[in-house]
């Protein structure tokens, strides 16, 4: 019999499941999909914490939730840090470490979060007629979609014309209702293969508030953003020329609070 140490985090109902215990990638499947399947944990994704700074989602994608919940985690127990802070963190999916602000004492993140490699217009690209942005942040892809009612069976039909072009390790649906920025976040990671429609979602809160910025003047700008389970403040600067000049995207943030359960242990 082997055993793993986890505990779970909530950054705005996005629960992750951390595993604690040195295990090798070989067996991140094999973990994941058992802790996936313990309903009473309610995991929406699994990370694997290494030595020093680094964590990795299972798929290898980059999560912003995960990311800034893995820094509070870093800042108090490897550490040892009270109060205001700031630490930096070696995640998958992320090309550089990612400085992310803390308070111990509220569990309050902020992450600056990767900048997007590209933004298009999916109007131009689809061939379907539906307004939207597609952002695409490396280790995940972004389809930010305005006024489409979520659904399994649309985003079934979106993930489908998303990976047949790019073929990205993750992708997702952002189902914003524009005038209440009301977002239903739907994610596919392609390694593990599973499909979730998330409490909240970091990288897709980033999309988002790249999205809502799209054809603005030059200038700074934040969104709080409503999700299923839990609010995201979202923000972003950007440059002047075309709304499509991802290079123009200045700095993005996400951030909130973060809950930290305790260690438990899975047995298989």
């Amino acid at each position: 019999m082997k055993s793993v140490e986890f505990f779970v985090a909530n950054p705005a109902g996005n629960i992750t499941i951390f595993v604690t215990s040195p295990v090798e990638r070989s067996e991140y499947q094999e973990i994941a999909k058992r802790l996936l399947a313990m309903e009473e944990l309610g995991g929406e994704q699994v990370a694997f914490i290494k030595e020093g700074n680094r964590m990795e989602m299972c798929g290898l994608e980059f999560c912003g939730n995960a990311s800034r919940s893995f820094a509070l985690w870093y800042a108090i127990n490897r550490l040892k840090l009270e109060g205001d802070t700031k630490v930096t963190v070696d995640v998958s999916g992320a090309e550089h470490p990612i400085d992310v602000e803390i308070n111990t004492k509220t569990n309050y993140t902020k992450i600056e979060m990767p900048k997007p490699k590209s933004v298009r217009n999916w109007h131009e690209i689809g061939n379907d007629g539906t307004e939207g942005v597609l952002v695409d942040l490396g280790g995940i892809m972004h389809l930010v979609l305005w006024d489409v009612p979520a659904s399994a069976e649309t985003f079934e039909e979106y993930k489908k014309a998303v990976c047949a072009k790019y073929d990205p390790p993750a992708m997702g649906v952002m189902f914003i209702e524009k005038e209440t920025l009301s977002m239903v976040p739907v994610v596919y990671v392609r390694d593990v293969d599973t499909t979730y429609f998330e409490g909240s979602c970091g990288s897709g809160s980033v999309a988002a508030a790249v999205a809502l910025a799209y054809d603005k003047p030059a200038g700074s700008y934040s969104f709080e953003l409503s999700q299923p389970a839990g609010k995201i403040v979202a923000s972003v600067s950007r440059g002047i020329e075309s709304p499509e000049s991802a290079a123009l995207i200045e700095k993005v943030f996400i951030e909130g609070p973060v809950e930290l359960g305790t260690p438990a242990i899975l047995n298989f």
